[in-house]
């Protein structure tokens, strides 16, 4: 089987943010579960490529900011994801998915001048 599958399935991963609103428990945490079962689904949509399985560490808090740390395994390979909640609405919870292993394209920042000598 070729390795491109799992680059092509984490690639997906990183593409994916604010991916979909789930339901906050009374603890106010997305169950492992159900995060697990949403981040399986989202991949094998972004990619068009069957997951093996999801396992996370733990539930999802709904609070800004919050991550949890997941392993997808692709093609009998292992991807290393954090998810982390972006927006709380509610009983909704948005969050991203982004590949661990994966660099995040350098973003651009605007050149300062350089500061101009002064006689004083």
């Amino acid at each position: 089987m070729s390795r491109r599958l799992p680059a092509a399935l984490a690639a997906a991963a990183l593409a994916v943010a604010a991916l979909a609103g789930c339901s906050v428990l009374g603890d106010r945490s997305v169950p492992r579960s159900d995060l697990e079962g949403a981040v399986k689904q989202l991949m094998e949509e972004q990619s068009g490529q069957p997951v093996d399985s999801v396992s996370c560490d733990g539930d999802l808090a709904g609070e800004v900011d919050a991550s949890v740390r997941c392993t997808a395994t692709v093609a009998g390979e292992e991807v290393g994801l954090t998810v982390t909640t972006t927006d709380v609405d509610g009983n909704d919870v948005r969050y991203e998915v982004r590949n661990d292993s994966a660099t995040p394209a350098p973003t651009s920042s605007p050149s300062e001048p350089a500061p101009s000598p002064t006689s004083g």
